[in-house]
């Protein structure tokens, strides 16, 4: 049985394969639904009243009061911005509506814009309050934005749940984060597709087995628009405030947590490939680049390993 839903920006499937009445499958997927849009209503920065809206709606004025969930994966976020060096950073917000990158309203901005909002960046501006379970950011015109982090978040939570509840085989796909439960039930691998950058959503340049494990893909082919003939991704350089150039295309990461590959994968694109593999590598993750050279390049489990990777030897443009 299958569901789908939209929440955290995206579209979202579940499927799971089990001999349980169908009432009974129905029942938990509805269930798992429910707690999607919980998550999303509490971590949207697209919502005034979720816990991030508001932190965002009174940066550098008042600590803000959140859920546990969110002051948890707000933690978990700036932790992934230390180990990356900010390559990977939650404040990215005023950069990323400075774009509007997939929005009617996109637009290039002027350097010395992209250089004020710079100084709005900076992950190390957020304050904790353990004791009141409180969120600052410091400064105003801050904002937070969780979505490199929420949709594999929500799926470990989900997936976590199946399992309790007695799924032994299933996938789901939030919005290109997938993960999977056991394998198929006929005993066969889950085979995961990598999306070709440069083409529509469905053209695939390869693919990798994946087992009880989960895939996160971030790439310029998600969100982007082209001006004077250049592509402008929704990837935004919290260096710079403006989408990457580290002649990536596209960066897949693969490893047990989907809400740690959903955060390592944005920083992987932003440091590029030979900075980017020595962090997958720091951080226990898998790593495969889809370069603008055509080149692909992949750490030793995609490359030889348990992910059985198979790929065309070259991206078709």
């Amino acid at each position: 049985m299958e569901k789908g839903f939209y929440a955290f920006g995206t579209m979202n499937y579940i499927r799971i394969d089990s001999a349980m009445p169908v009432k009974t499958q129905d029942l938990l997927l509805q269930n798992m639904q429910e707690k999607c849009e919980k998550l999303d209503d509490l971590l949207s920065a697209f919502k005034s009243e979720s816990d991030i809206g508001k932190i965002n709606a009174n940066a550098g004025k008042v600590m803000v009061s959140v859920d546990a969930v969110t002051f948890r994966l707000l933690k978990y976020a700036i932790s992934y911005a230390e180990a990356s060096n900010g390559a990977f950073d939650p404040t990215i917000r005023p950069a990323v509506e400075l774009w509007k990158i997939g929005k009617k309203e996109e637009r290039v901005p002027e350097k010395n814009e992209c250089q004020r909002i710079r100084k709005l960046v900076n992950y190390k501006a957020v304050r904790f309050d353990a004791v009141s379970q409180s969120v600052l950011l410091e400064h105003p015109g801050q904002a937070l934005d969780l979505g490199g982090i929420a949709k594999g978040y929500a799926g470990d939570v989900i997936r976590n749940e199946l399992i309790d509840n007695g799924v032994t085989s299933g996938i789901l796909n939030f919005g290109g984060t997938i993960l999977t439960i056991g394998k198929k039930t006929d005993g066969a691998d889950w085979k995961i597709g990598i999306q070709n950058p440069l083409q529509e959503r469905g053209a695939i340049i390869g693919s990798v087995v994946l087992n009880q494990d989960a895939l996160v893909t971030s790439g310029v082919n998600e969100r982007f628009f082209v001006k004077n003939g250049i592509r402008y991704h929704h990837l935004i350089d919290p260096y710079t405030c403006e989408p990457a150039r580290t002649g990536v295309l596209s960066v897949t990461a693969a490893g047990d947590c989907a809400m740690g590959l959903d955060a390592i994968t944005t920083a992987l694109f932003i440091l590029g490939v030979e900075k980017g593999i020595r962090f997958a590598r720091e951080m226990g993750v898998e790593a495969l680049y889809l370069c603008e050279d055509g080149n692909i390049l992949a750490t030793k489990e995609f490359a030889k390993g348990k992910y059985q990777i198979e790929m065309k030897k070259k991206i078709q443009q």
